[in-house]
C-alpha cells in the first residue's frame, strides 16, 4: 500500500511536469517556425520581435519568458534551420569530383529558404551586437560550402581557386533569387556551365570525370 501510494505521488508529480515541458516545446517551436517564416518571407529588417510574436500566436512575454530577447530567438531559428538543412544534405550522395562538390553546393543554394542564410550573413556583418549572437551557427552555415571541409576534393590552390569562383557565381545567384523572389530564367544554364567546367579540371587532374 505505501509503495504503491509513492508510485501514485511520483506519477502524479511526472504528469504536470511532462505536460509543461511539452507545452514550452511547442511554444518554442512556434517561435522559431514564425521567425523563420518571417525572416525567408520579408527579410531580416521585417522579422522583428513584434512580428515573430504575432505570426506565432503568442504575446511577447512568451518570447522574453523562452529565449529573453530577440537575437537569442534568431539564433535558436538559426541552429533550427541549420539542422534541419543538414539533416536534408546527409541525405544525399557524398561528391567524389569536384563536378560533383560544384553541383552539391548548388543543391545547397537553391533551397528555397537558403535566403535565409544569405540574410544572416549579411546581418551578422552588419550588426555586431547581433553577430556575437548568431555568429557560431553562421560559421556552420559557412562549412556547408567551403572547400576546405572537402580539401580530398579541392587538394590545391588551382582547384580551390575554381570552386570558388563557382561558389561565389552561384550565391550571386542566391541572391538574384532573393530579390527576384523565386528562380531566375538563366540559373541551371550558368549552373551547367560551371559544372562543365569543374568536370574538365577534374579531367586534366585525373580526376573523376
Amino acid at each position: 500500500m505505501y509503495v504503491s501510494d509513492t508510485v501514485d505521488r511520483v506519477d502524479d508529480r511526472r504528469g504536470p511536469t511532462r505536460t509543461q515541458r511539452e507545452r514550452t516545446n511547442a511554444t518554442r517551436a512556434a517561435l522559431v517556425d514564425a521567425t523563420l517564416d518571417l525572416l525567408a518571407e520579408r527579410g531580416w529588417a521585417a522579422t522583428t520581435s513584434v512580428a515573430a510574436c504575432e505570426r506565432a500566436g503568442l504575446t511577447r512575454g512568451a518570447l522574453v519568458h523562452h529565449f529573453g530577447d530577440l537575437p537569442t530567438l534568431l539564433a535558436d531559428a538559426l541552429e533550427a534551420h541549420y539542422a534541419r538543412l543538414s539533416a536534408e544534405i546527409a541525405d544525399e550522395a557524398a561528391p567524389t569530383s569536384l563536378a560533383d562538390l560544384v553541383e552539391t553546393t548548388w543543391t545547397v543554394i537553391e533551397r528555397g529558404r537558403f535566403k535565409i542564410v544569405i540574410e544572416a550573413w549579411l546581418a551578422a556583418a552588419n550588426d555586431p551586437e547581433l553577430g556575437r549572437a548568431i555568429g557560431p551557427v553562421v560559421t556552420r552555415f559557412a562549412k556547408l560550402v567551403d572547400p576546405a571541409e572537402r580539401r580530398d576534393l579541392a587538394p590545391d590552390d588551382a582547384t580551390r581557386a575554381l570552386y570558388l569562383t563557382a561558389r561565389e557565381a552561384m550565391l550571386g545567384l542566391a541572391l538574384g533569387r532573393a530579390t527576384a523572389q523565386g528562380p531566375l530564367p538563366h540559373e541551371r544554364i550558368v549552373v551547367d556551365q560551371l559544372i562543365e567546367l569543374a568536370r574538365i579540371h577534374d579531367e586534366r587532374r585525373g580526376g573523376t570525370p
